[in-house]
């Protein structure tokens, strides 16, 4: 929901439903433009009285995204900057690989909060694997065989399930809950690493470049 069908919803105004949830009474996530969206369920939640419980066991979706996000900064991203890989993007690639990870890290951590939304799940999919497609055609574009397709994907993935730790951690939540984080995030992640892969091959066919011989190399 909008911020204004959400406020409709709990007829509320708009300045008290930001105030709590940034007290991280009701969750949010935020569009690319910056816009609040809310869950029905956490709304309904929030009306029978379920929020005002210890919130030890909820994760703040926001929360988790920017904890994500920092983690790909300084001396991570400096590493990466020394890969073969990573410089074959090329400047303006590069940039664009960016937004779409930030976009990607959102989609995925979204997905796994989402469990028993069937129809917004697949939707997010859907995204998750044009941005998959996307990866993978521009590794064509690149020049990189497909173990280092693989290894660029890979090597942004880690910092992902670091915050999830450190937030599980924090949060002290039960096993259970964590565990479902991770299984959400996996299979999110996963899926669009095999749109990736698909689109690489396809492409790579179509130029001409595949190696029978040796199909994990360049």
């Amino acid at each position: 929901m909008t911020i204004r069908d959400a406020c409709a919803f709990l007829g509320v105004d708009q300045s008290t439903l930001r105030r709590w949830t940034d007290e991280g009474r009701v969750p949010a996530f935020l569009t690319p433009g910056g816009h609040r969206r809310y869950l029905e369920e956490d709304l309904r939640s929030l009306v029978a009285g379920d929020a005002k419980k210890p919130q030890r066991s909820r994760v703040n979706r926001q929360r988790l995204t920017d904890r994500s996000l920092s983690a790909y900064e300084d001396d991570y991203l400096n590493e990466a900057r020394g890969r073969r890989w990573y410089q074959s993007f090329g400047a303006e690639m590069q940039e664009e690989h960016r937004r779409l990870g930030r976009r990607l890290v959102d989609l995925a951590i979204r997905y796994a909060a989402t469990t028993g939304h069937q129809r917004e799940r697949a939707q997010l999919l859907i995204e998750g694997r044009e941005i998959g497609d996307y990866y993978g055609r521009s590794g064509v574009q690149a020049g990189l065989g497909p173990g280092e397709a693989i290894e660029a994907f890979l090597y942004f993935r880690y910092p992902t399930v670091r915050a999830i730790l450190g937030v599980i951690e924090e949060e002290n939540l039960p096993a259970r809950r964590a565990a479902r984080l991770f299984i959400g995030i996996d299979d999110f992640i996963d899926q669009v690493l095999l749109s990736m892969m698909r689109s690489y091959d396809a492409d790579r066919r179509k130029a001409g470049t595949v190696d029978e011989a040796s199909p994990g190399g360049r």
